[in-house]
């Protein structure tokens, strides 16, 4: 297809597009009192939520909130993993049309507040004391924060009321509910399509993140859209374990449980998420590239250490299962005997392959936020396991396209989400447009003006579309790194905080589709021999000083400074210094900007080795 091409998917179905996530979280109170909303870890068992509960918890805290104040439009933080009380949080603030505003747990204290700040937020729920302690570390700075409120480990009051327990946000919204429950209904009826349901904070390629605002609107188009392509029901059952902070996680775990009324599981740490995704078996489940890369990792070696006899057989099953599904991808029948010997390996070992995994009865499997390496679709393909691949942004509530199950193109990232128009550009550029499509940044309208253009999110990535109608990433105009957990990170913050050491030259951060950031570094040609005079270091050229464990210990308490201030998937885990400066016309522009793509190939076996020492 020409760059002009524009392709449009049909329509999805408009019956429940115009019910905001409040009449719907209503209507599961209201209509399913007993069935089960939530199921939380304790010990060895799973406590059971009913929808009745978590309507009569988000009731009394946003009770707690009318208290406190808390106004249509203020912001309310949630900085927690997921569980109960994140929901809980979530929706009272969202019964009252206020704005919730989640925290990344691994943000560190500074990053956290500059979010808090921007998003002028008011009150915010904390997870634990740790998380408290990094809030209180920045109350100085925190100018529009009046109120804590702590998930657990706090039972009392702080003497100044800043900081309040859960339980007493609880009863206090309890105690004040026959006051505050007619104001609650007011203001859940008065609930908007456009009304901003919430903020998600966003890496820029520069500077500061923004804040997306997403609203009913676009929340419903993209659950509308999913409807229109799989099964959904409140008989799912969904398994929530990635960070509630990014819109994907939020849409899968949260969201479509308020639509259609199916229970969410809270996983207790990612160790456990073998064991729970069995317990569970989740009907729907969406995973970032490292997620899917460490499940094909762990089946392999569990295969590797079985029985001579059980190893054969698992191999001749897989490779049976891949042979048919590479004939399945050329769109070519498989033959009867290959038929057979695939019915064989399935009952044999593949079913059990799945049912292992917890996967026995999934609908729909996904993956997204990072390209995936194919051969890792294709593994899972082998076993009788379609993972879709699908392609979205913040700006337009991840769903740009999508895979459909029975149908996805390995090596693409699917075929335009219902209810969308995806336009490429002149120069490349993926375009999109729908009810999906956020209204803008807060406080942003130059990026916001930039980034909305005629009403088209201008994506930053470059692509194409086959013959068919399926999309292929081939570039990304935007300089964002996109981790193999799904993170995006802006490489100029790290960069421009270890490039202030007067040793070094240049920094590129690594970490594209990487499992952690690692960093290529230069030496200054002019200082870094002076200063290797000054600490007594042969200074005889710069391929020998990077070999010196004095300068490699100086340079790695310059990093272990830098990481303090970053994020958990920030942080530089390891860096290889270059023996030699970048030069205009080879690494650099004329105007002296890395070109990443040429660094990335010279310097691929010294990227590789920092990888090779390292299984994060």
């Amino acid at each position: 297809m020409t760059s002009e091409a524009t392709l449009a998917a049909g329509a999805s179905a408009p019956g429940e597009q115009s019910k905001t996530l409040v009449d719907h979280l209503l209507g599961q109170v209201r209509g399913r009192a007993d069935a089960p909303a939530l199921y939380t870890r304790s010990g060895e068992r799973w406590i059971q939520i009913t929808w009745g509960q978590f309507g009569d918890g988000a009731r009394r805290i946003a009770s707690y909130l009318i208290s406190e104040d808390i106004a249509p439009g203020d912001h309310v933080g949630i900085w927690a993993g997921n569980r109960a009380e994140w929901h809980t949080a979530d929706a009272a603030t969202l019964l009252l049309r206020a704005h919730p505003v989640p925290v990344y747990q691994t943000l560190s204290a500074e990053q956290a507040q500059y979010v808090l700040n921007h998003s002028e937020t008011r009150l915010v729920f904390v997870e634990s004391e740790a998380i408290l302690a990094r809030v209180l570390e920045q109350r100085d700075q925190l100018r529009h924060l009046r109120r804590i409120v702590v998930m657990e480990g706090v039972e009392n009051p702080s003497p100044d009321g800043l900081v309040v327990p859960w339980e007493h946000a609880l009863s206090v919204g309890q105690e004040q509910l026959d006051r505050n429950g007619q104001e609650i209904d007011q203001r859940a009826a008065q609930t908007q399509m456009d009304d901003v349901v919430t903020l998600i904070y966003t890496s820029g390629t520069t500077g500061p993140p923004k804040a997306v605002m997403l609203t009913n609107r676009n929340i419903a188009a993209s659950a509308a859209g999913l409807e229109s392509i799989v099964e959904v029901g409140p008989d799912d059952r969904v398994l929530s374990y990635l960070p509630l902070a990014h819109i994907a996680e939020r849409m899968v775990s949260e969201f479509r449980s308020y639509r259609y009324g199916n229970p969410t599981w809270f996983l207790d740490g990612l160790p456990n998420l073998g064991a729970r995704l069995r317990e569970v078996r989740p009907t729907h489940f969406f995973g970032v590239p490292r997620v899917w890369e460490k499940m094909a990792a762990q089946v392999k070696k569990q295969i590797a250490g079985s029985s001579p006899a059980r190893r054969t057989l698992a191999r001749w099953a897989i490779a049976t299962g891949r042979r048919a599904s590479d004939l399945e991808e050329r769109g070519e029948p498989l033959p009867a005997s290959l038929q057979r010997r695939l019915n064989l390996a399935d009952k044999l070992v593949l079913s059990k392959l799945r049912q292992a995994l917890g996967f026995d009865d999934v609908r729909i499997l996904a993956s997204g936020a990072a390209p995936i390496d194919p051969e890792v679709l294709r593994f899972f393909r082998s076993i009788g396991l379609e993972i879709c691949e699908v392609y979205g942004q913040s700006e337009n509530t991840g769903s740009t396209t999508l895979n459909f199950p029975g149908r996805s193109r390995i090596g693409t990232v699917g075929e335009v989400f219902p209810g969308n128009e995806v336009r490429i550009a002149d120069d490349g550029e993926i375009l999109v447009r729908g009810d999906v499509v956020f209204p803008g940044y807060l406080k942003d309208r130059e990026d916001t003006e930039a980034t909305l253009v005629d009403g088209w999110l201008q994506t930053g990535d470059v692509g194409e579309f086959d013959a068919d109608g399926y999309l292929r990433i081939t570039d990304r105009k935007k300089d964002l790194i996109i981790t193999a957990g799904g993170k995006n990170i802006s490489p100029g913050n790290i960069e421009n905080a270890l490039a202030t050491h007067p040793l070094i030259g240049h920094v590129v951060a690594i970490g594209d589709r990487r499992p952690y950031m690692t960093a290529l570094l230069t030496l200054d040609p002019e200082e870094a021999p002076a200063i290797a005079g000054q600490r007594g270091w042969p200074p005889s050229d710069l391929a020998a000083l990077a070999q010196h464990p004095g300068l490699r210990d100086e340079l790695q308490k310059h990093l272990d400074a830098v990481n303090a201030g970053l994020s958990h998937v920030e942080q530089v885990k390891g860096f290889a210094v270059l023996p030699e400066d970048f030069t205009v016309d080879q690494e650099l522009t004329p105007t002296m900007k890395v070109k990443r793509k040429v660094v990335a190939e010279k310097y691929a076996d010294q990227i590789e080795a920092l990888y090779s020492k390292r299984d994060d």
